[in-house]
């Protein structure tokens, strides 16, 4: 869809409901970032902020081009800079240096990285984003499933502090605008936008949250639930805010080298003892830990007595009274444990589903779109799943290889570092290797097209670049 003359596209947005306005001070004299995408969500924000005219001069766009799609990535960039062109805004777009699929927190290092360095340009600590009530309830749902903390659950927030200093405005959560009401808001006025054929795929987790809510979720909750869902993490954001204050007060905030003293968390409520480890894994960018992982953690913090677990594939210590993460890397063992189906194993971040593989997701296969650092598509085995570490002799075929080879050597050849090749678990379907993160799976188990009866698998460990 074409955009329509400058305008005609002025005139609509001025047509559509007036948004909150700008946050309170320190930051609300300076220029205000947005992230624009293309997509509905963000094209109604950045066409309702632009009809503020006191806003309007300061506003800068900012678009990342994640080169997941192909030319389609490239089109919503083209589109974006016509619409921000049209609207008399400046536009700066970014591009990812790989290109294909990757995982999500990859892609998400990629584009903050991008939006910090255009902001530290434009000297602007207000980054708008197009979170909506939808987003509320998704984020709610699936952070309830993997048994998130106070923090996890309040997210996102209208407004949000990070660690540099820069804050995060979500306009149409505070004005509470749902995704229907947008759409209906630019389908009215006539702005047209750009659709991610990808958001409709059945991959990702929350993708099916939002395809389970469209087809009768919604319904079942019953009218106003996604104000509701607002309220309940408005509260909870509020409680957490209240927990990380009495956490501060005792002296239990991260210091500059990275540890956080926790000697005066012995013998307090175990909420506090839970956010506050929760606040400290924040800190080092090991977000949604489950209750479980965090179990022996909190129970030897309330004891006063020194421990370590593995939380996400990151080795956490209690120790001295004080938190800390070690920079050597977690080495698993070389004895065989269990990889249950659902949720991941914290200790070493993996999570093993049974999916269907449709036609939309053969093609991204078969044209080798889905990176072998994150993710890994097999016949589903009738063995049972084991996880370990590497050990001496392992060989290994990966789809596609004519035969099998020493598996130290294929890692080295795809320039994996040696501490992270330590940290890399070994998949295996009774005795033979499935997969390893970092490599193709195992030809053994190669897909032959479409099918109801795969298995994916999927590392949530550290980053292998």
């Amino acid at each position: 869809m074409s955009l329509p003359n400058p305008d005609a596209l002025r005139a609509a947005a001025l047509r559509l409901p007036r948004l909150p306005r700008l946050p309170s001070a320190p930051v609300a004299s300076g220029p205000v970032a947005v992230a624009v995408s293309g997509g509905a969500d963000s094209v109604y924000l950045l066409c309702a902020l632009w009809a503020d005219e006191a806003l309007r001069p300061r506003l800068r766009v900012l678009h990342f081009d994640h080169r997941v799609r192909g030319e389609a990535s490239a089109e919503d960039a083209r589109f974006v800079a016509a619409l921000c062109a049209s609207l008399g805004v400046p536009c700066a777009v970014g591009v990812r240096e790989g290109q294909g699929m990757a995982s999500e927190a990859e892609l998400r290092a990629s584009r903050d990285a991008f939006f910090a360095q255009q902001r530290a340009s434009l000297g602007c600590e207000l980054l708008c984003t197009a979170h909506h009530l939808d987003d509320v309830v998704e984020n709610a749902l699936m952070r309830l499933a993997r048994g998130a903390g106070l923090a996890g659950l309040a997210a996102p927030r209208v407004i949000q502090t990070f660690h540099d200093g820069h804050r995060r405005w979500r306009p149409l959560i505070q004005a509470g605008i749902d995704k229907r009401a947008l759409l209906a808001g630019l389908r009215t006025a006539g702005i047209p936008w750009r659709e991610d054929a990808t958001n409709l795929l059945p991959v990702a987790a929350r993708n099916r949250v939002r395809a389970w809510l469209a087809a009768g979720g919604t319904e079942a909750m019953g009218e106003g639930y996604a104000e509701g869902f607002a309220r309940s993490a408005r509260i909870l954001g509020e409680a957490q805010v209240a927990l990380a204050q009495w956490a501060g007060e005792l002296g239990c905030v991260v210091a500059p080298d990275g540890t956080m003293p926790i000697a005066a968390l012995q013998g307090r409520p175990s909420a506090l003892i839970q956010e506050s480890l929760r606040a400290f894994l924040h800190t080092h960018e090991v977000t949604d830990p489950s209750e479980s992982s965090l179990a022996p953690l909190a129970a030897a913090i309330a004891a006063g007595r020194d421990t370590q677990a593995s939380v996400r594939g990151r080795l956490v210590r209690v120790a001295a009274g004080a938190l800390s993460i070690p920079q050597e890397p977690l080495v698993f063992g070389a004895d065989e444990r269990r990889l249950e189906f659902g949720l991941p194993d914290d200790e070493c971040g993996l999570l093993a589903e049974r999916v269907e593989v449709g036609a939309e997701l053969w093609a991204r296969l078969s044209k080798g779109d889905i990176s072998p650092d994150r993710e890994a598509y097999v016949v589903a085995p009738a063995e049972a799943l084991f996880w370990r570490g590497r050990v001496d002799g392992d060989r290994y075929q990966p789809l596609g290889s004519p035969g099998s080879a020493k598996l130290s050597d294929l890692l080295i050849n795809r320039k994996i570092p040696a501490e992270k090749r330590e940290a890399l678990p070994v998949v295996l379907a009774g005795s033979a290797i499935l997969w390893v993160p970092g490599l193709p799976p195992a030809e053994s188990a190669r897909l032959l097209g479409p099918t109801k009866g795969a298995l994916r698998l999927t590392w949530l460990g550290p980053c292998l670049g």
